[in-house]
């Protein structure tokens, strides 16, 4: 595949894409299904019937992959509003989120209403409510219970447009990032609110800052601000993972130490850290950008659809053959996805919504972007 035809469908040209946080992207999305195949869908639940063992077990810190999502997230999101109005924004992230998500969830629906045994049953209220993608809101279960992680992703994205309209963004995005570090260090050491957790991100705020000020780093300079942002962030992280450690405690039951925990963080952190720091030195490829472009509906339509392929066909081909087939089915149907789907869908709403911009204020500072 050609680097043209992928920055076509990504809207971007590939000379100005970090192929790195593309490929780790994928990766962070491979290891959180691999995690759930072989771990967590028997571990909770009782989603999978047969469970994997000690190699569900030596793949347990798996769900730590989300985090990294959320600080390629703050990287990538500050970058691209950094160069946008509000209203551009908003259209860009509605048209790459929504077309993956409607066919994912629904591909998901069809399959659960046809299996239709527990923990996997749905209905049409249940369909409907998803469409939002905010189905909790409505008292509707997630039809897949990984979109929680993409509901955090649209409240920050909320913040981001809630910046650029009243210019706050991106002309004082490290003030914005250190005035949320503070909120994020209080309630978490504090005041553990659980609105304002919900409604400023705090549980995870830590990663989306560090992914903030990477690129403010690497993109405009040093200084002290930035710095003591980062630091703080970087901090916070570890005290993000140990509480995620003790919630996989309450859910599950069991959970790794505390040390390796906080090990794997700093090793996800230094990937990410890396990746940001070199990917805009190396050229992006046609196929490091066609594997970021489909992790994300490879997350979204593997999960439920995974494990009931996998219930259905262990007794016939084994457990290991089985976890293969929907790993396998899980990429190509999200290949499909992302070559097929999301170019038309992604161009249906720019033109349904791209005109309106003309009538509606307009408030934008350009940064430079990355050095190649």
């Amino acid at each position: 595949m050609r680097d043209t035809q992928s920055s076509n469908r990504t809207g971007e040209s590939a000379d100005h894409r970090n192929g790195l946080l593309d490929l780790l992207r994928f990766c962070a999305a491979l290891v959180v299904a691999i995690y759930h195949f072989l771990y967590r869908g028997a571990q909770s639940g009782g989603y999978l019937e047969q469970g994997f063992g000690a190699a569900g077990v030596s793949v347990s810190l798996g769900y730590l992959g989300v985090n990294l999502f959320f600080m390629i997230s703050g990287f990538v999101i500050i970058w691209s509003a950094s160069g946008r109005d509000w209203y551009g924004f908003s259209v860009g992230r509605l048209a790459r989120l929504y077309p993956a998500h409607l066919v994912a969830m629904t591909i998901t629906f069809l399959t659960m209403a046809w299996w239709a045994q527990p923990p996997f049953t749905t209905g049409v209220f249940e369909w409907l409510a998803n469409l939002t993608m905010l189905a909790p809101m409505f008292g509707a279960e997630f039809m897949d219970g990984a979109y929680w992680s993409i509901v955090i992703e649209i409240i920050f994205y909320g913040w981001v447009v809630i910046g650029l309209f009243t210019g706050f963004l991106p002309r004082h995005t490290d003030i914005a990032a250190a005035i949320w570090m503070l909120l994020v260090m209080v309630n978490n050491t504090m005041l553990g609110s659980r609105p304002v957790e919900l409604l400023f991100l705090t549980e995870y705020g830590s990663y989306f800052a560090l992914g903030i000020m990477t690129w403010r780093i690497t993109s405009l300079g040093v200084s002290s601000l930035r710095l003591l942002v980062a630091a703080l962030a970087l901090i916070m992280t570890f005290h993000a993972a140990e509480v995620q450690r003790l919630d996989v405690i309450f859910r599950l039951g069991e959970a790794s130490s505390a040390q390796l925990v906080a090990l794997a963080n700093a090793g996800i952190i230094c990937l990410f850290l890396l990746a940001a720091g070199l990917g805009s030195r190396i050229k992006a490829s046609g196929w490091i950008l066609a594997l970021g472009g489909i992790s994300y509906p490879f997350y979204l339509v593997h999960q439920n659809a995974g494990y009931i392929l996998m219930n259905l066909t262990t007794p016939v081909i084994g457990k290991w053959a089985a976890f293969a087939l929907a790993l396998a089915l899980s990429l190509i149907v999200s290949w499909w996805i992302y070559a097929r789907v999301e170019p038309v869908g992604r161009k249906l709403i720019r033109k349904l919504f791209l005109p309106a911009a003309r009538f509606l204020p307009r408030t934008m500072t350009r940064y430079p972007a990355p050095a190649a």
